[in-house]
């Protein structure tokens, strides 16, 4: 039986368009830490922020949290002695953000438009839970690319029914074959600590982690 909190992740797994999505997500805000994160055991900003800390050198600083929603992720990283901006696309979910006392700075900004993007040049990035079913695909990477310093460590998860459907892979291999990034590492986590079908491809992350490598 499905809970609130899954019916309200698979109708944002049904958006069309930025519009949509700021609309959705402003009306979820106020309810998404306790009716859906802590209710589906959502455990993936934390698992992005671990591996971004396994990985990361005292150069891959600030970070942007790419789609931080409510700031799950940079309260994960609180304590690491990073700096962190959050970006997302809708106002509600930076509010809730903002509670967190989290962030440096957080940006109302949309990937699909670059030119609301903050100029800042970051030394780190990662995101869970943008490039999603319903949200957005490979080509919006191009955008976080512009916000990145050569050698900026990223840690993105990216859903793996997404990552099939979508064609994240051939990206990776492009970007990598043009000496944009680095070769990628990519691993798999569980994006639910508590699933019935915890290895179905729509429960399960790949986390990709390179560096760039050029002036993008």
């Amino acid at each position: 039986m499905k809970t609130p909190g899954k019916d309200k992740r698979d109708g944002a797994y049904r958006l069309k368009d930025s519009a949509a999505h700021r609309s959705y997500y402003d009306g979820w805000a106020a309810d998404y830490d306790e009716g859906f994160a802590r209710s589906v055991g959502y455990v993936y900003p934390e698992r992005i922020a671990r591996r971004f800390l396994e990985l990361a050198g005292p150069d891959d600083d600030p970070v942007a949290d790419i789609g931080c929603g409510t700031g799950l992720a940079g309260v994960a990283l609180k304590g690491s002695g990073l700096t962190v901006d959050g970006l997302d696309i809708s106002k509600g979910m930076l509010a809730e953000a903002s509670r967190k006392d989290a962030y440096r700075h957080l940006f109302a900004a949309d990937l699909t438009k670059p030119s609301t993007l903050p100029e800042e040049r970051y030394g780190g990035l990662i995101s869970c839970g943008t490039f999603t079913l319903g949200h957005l695909g490979p080509d919006a990477l191009n955008a976080c690319l512009t916000i990145a310093r050569p050698g900026a460590l990223f840690v993105i998860g990216v859903n793996s029914k997404h990552w099939q459907d979508a064609g994240f892979g051939q990206l990776f291999d492009r970007l990598s074959v043009a000496g944009a990034i680095s070769s990628p590492d990519i691993s798999t986590a569980a994006i639910y600590a508590d699933s019935e079908d915890p290895a179905a491809p729509e429960n399960v992350a790949s986390l990709v982690a390179f560096r760039t490598v050029w002036e993008s």
